[in-house]
């Protein structure tokens, strides 16, 4: 028997795919705080459903797919849960700009760079404060926020949640706002019913109709002595994410609410921090800033810093 029928010709085997991502902290200035993040820098020959596998196996609540930049310059980020992919979030939005900007694929050549991301939302616009052509600052700009109806099944909701019904404030509605993607507001009253509170996905997904909009609980206590701050916890067990370290998609209507509903004095304009993270160990300060518009409406962005803390890259047949 010839060899060449036990040996097939090399040429007809597929070489394996390096596909490189790097590893960042988001919303904090040191590693291993935060919202950690994968960022696949170079996902233009991946498919949807390799996208979706390699967000799995990271299983971090988000990891983000950068293409090449467009004829405009922008490039299109694609953004994915462990079990999905979704429109639009913040922490992916503001550590994948950090990493291009470190990259060099945002040119740090000023103080404070404007740059463009087209996401699932469509194109958003992000800044990056630079000292010494390094970034030290990421802000992500959202569109105008949208109210959703209020809800006054608090006895269900808090059952849910595992807290009393009066643990949660009555002067403050439920309530679910959106900057693109929707989150129901929940008020605490205080940090021990908050850090009371358990993300049980069974219980949270019978608060909504059968093919309603994912459930995704944001619960906040407020600081009002002193200077505004808010201390916030997020559940989306269905995804995958039991709880959020940072959610910067909430931080943004978290902005609104507070400014349609007196938590703030948004003119002309101010800004605050929320602490998210802490019940994980993994402490996060998300800057939201706040500006009322001449038609009434918000103009909100949302920030923060970030550490790399990793890079590697994954073989694919």
């Amino acid at each position: 028997m010839p060899f060449g029928s036990l040996f097939p010709a090399r040429h007809n085997l597929r070489m394996p795919r390096k596909i490189p991502f790097t590893l960042i902290d988001v919303f904090t200035s040191r590693p291993f705080g935060g919202n950690q993040l994968a960022v696949f820098t170079d996902a233009a020959a991946l498919s949807a459903s390799e996208m979706q596998q390699l967000a799995h196996e990271m299983n971090f609540s988000e990891s983000t797919f950068v293409m090449p930049p467009e004829a405009s310059g922008a490039r299109r980020v694609r953004i994915f849960t462990p079990r999905r992919e979704i429109p639009m979030a913040g922490h992916p939005t503001v550590g994948t700009t950090w990493v291009l900007a470190t990259r060099g694929e945002i040119a740090l050549d000023s103080a404070s760079v404007d740059a463009t991301l087209l996401l699932g939302i469509g194109p958003v616009t992000v800044t990056v404060e630079s000292i010494g052509g390094k970034p030290d600052f990421v802000w992500m700009a959202h569109r105008e926020a949208e109210f959703g109806a209020k809800r006054d099944d608090v006895e269900r909701i808090a059952t849910a949640l595992g807290i009393r019904a009066t643990d949660i404030r009555d002067d403050l509605p439920i309530q679910s706002v959106s900057t693109g993607f929707p989150f129901v507001m929940v008020p605490i009253r205080t940090l021990d019913a908050l850090g009371k509170c358990t993300s049980n996905a069974a219980p949270i997904a019978a608060l909504f109709e059968p093919g309603e909009q994912s459930p995704l609980i944001y619960m906040f206590v407020a600081n009002q002595s002193g200077e505004f701050s808010a201390r916030s916890r997020m559940f989306a067990p269905h995804d995958g994410i039991p709880e959020d370290p940072a959610t910067g998609s909430a931080a943004a209507p978290f902005g609104a609410y507070a400014g349609m509903y007196g938590l703030i004095n948004p003119a002309p304009r101010t800004s605050f921090l929320i602490h998210q993270g802490v019940e994980m160990g993994r402490p996060s300060e998300i800057r939201v800033e706040v500006a009322r518009k001449d038609n009434g409406a918000f103009a909100i962005r949302i920030g923060g810093r970030c550490a790399i803390v990793g890079s590697g890259e994954f073989t694919l047949d």
